[in-house]
C-alpha cells in the first residue's frame, strides 16, 4: 500500500510540475484565453453583391439556431444576446463586424500587467463566436477575408508608433516560437519576447518581461501589441 501511495504521490508532483512549465504567462485561470475581438469579414472581390436585408435576414436565421436574438436593430447594427452575453455585429456593402459588449459569468476583465490591453475571458467564447461568423458566412454563400483584433498579425506596416528598426524587430518576432508577445509605446520604444529554445521545458514569462523591458524605453507607456497568434492591441479611435 505504501509503495502505492509513493507513486501516486510521485505522479501528482510531475503532473504538477509539467502543468506549470507549460503556463507561458498567468491568465489567472485555465478557463480564460485572450479574447478574439473585433471580427472584420470583408467580402471579396467579384463575389455576388449582398445587401444589408440579405445581411439581416441570414443573421436573424443563423443566430435562432445558435441560440442568438436580435435585441435591437438600427439601419447598419444589430445588437445580438444570447443567455451570457451581447455583441455589436455592424454592416454595410463592403462587410460585417463583431464587437463585444459585454457578458455575464465569462470571466471578463483585463490585465493590468500588459497596460490594460490583454484582455482575456471565458475560452467559449471565441469558440462561439466562431461558429457563429461560421454560420453567418455560409448562409451569405460570398468569400470573405477575415481579421480578428486590430490588424493582422502578419502587417508589420500596421503596427503603430514602430520606426524601421522596430519593423524589423515585429517581423523577427513573427519567425520566434510561441509562447511569444511584443509590446509598443506611443515614443516608438518596443520590445519582444519569446522562448527562444523550440521544445525547452524551462517557461519565460513573456508577457511580464516584454512589458518591462518596453517600460523602461517607453516611459511606462508600454502595451501589449501582440500575443502568440493575436494581434491584442486596441486603437483608443
Amino acid at each position: 500500500m505504501s509503495y502505492l501511495l509513493r507513486l501516486c504521490t510521485l505522479a501528482l508532483l510531475l503532473s504538477q510540475s509539467l502543468a506549470a512549465d507549460a503556463e507561458p504567462y498567468n491568465l489567472g485561470s485555465f478557463r480564460l484565453a485572450p479574447i478574439d475581438d473585433p471580427w472584420r469579414l470583408e467580402f471579396q472581390p467579384g463575389a455576388k453583391p449582398v445587401t444589408g436585408q440579405d445581411i439581416e435576414q441570414v443573421v436573424k436565421i443563423v443566430g435562432a439556431t445558435r441560440g442568438w436574438k436580435v435585441a435591437g436593430s438600427t439601419e447598419g447594427r444589430m445588437q445580438l444576446t444570447n443567455v451570457t452575453m451581447s455583441v455589436e455585429l455592424t454592416y454595410d456593402a463592403t462587410g460585417y463586424g463583431i464587437r463585444y459588449l459585454q457578458s455575464t459569468n465569462l470571466l471578463y476583465k483585463e490585465l493590468a500587467n500588459s497596460g490594460g490591453t490583454l484582455r482575456v475571458i471565458h475560452g467559449n467564447y471565441n469558440g462561439w463566436i466562431k461558429n457563429l461568423v461560421a454560420g453567418i458566412n455560409a448562409g451569405l454563400g460570398v468569400p470573405v477575408q477575415t481579421t480578428i483584433g486590430f490588424a493582422p498579425l502578419e502587417k508589420a506596416d500596421a503596427v503603430p508608433f514602430l520606426k524601421e528598426k522596430g519593423r524589423e524587430a515585429y517581423k523577427e518576432f513573427l519567425s520566434k516560437p510561441t509562447p511569444r508577445a511584443f509590446a509598443i509605446a506611443p515614443n516608438g520604444a518596443w520590445a519582444t519576447s519569446s522562448r527562444t529554445v523550440p521544445g525547452s521545458r524551462q517557461q519565460l514569462d513573456v508577457v511580464g518581461y516584454a512589458m518591462e523591458s518596453c517600460n523602461r524605453r517607453g516611459n511606462g507607456e508600454c502595451k501589449l501589441y501582440a500575443l502568440d497568434e493575436r494581434v491584442v492591441w486596441r486603437s483608443d479611435r
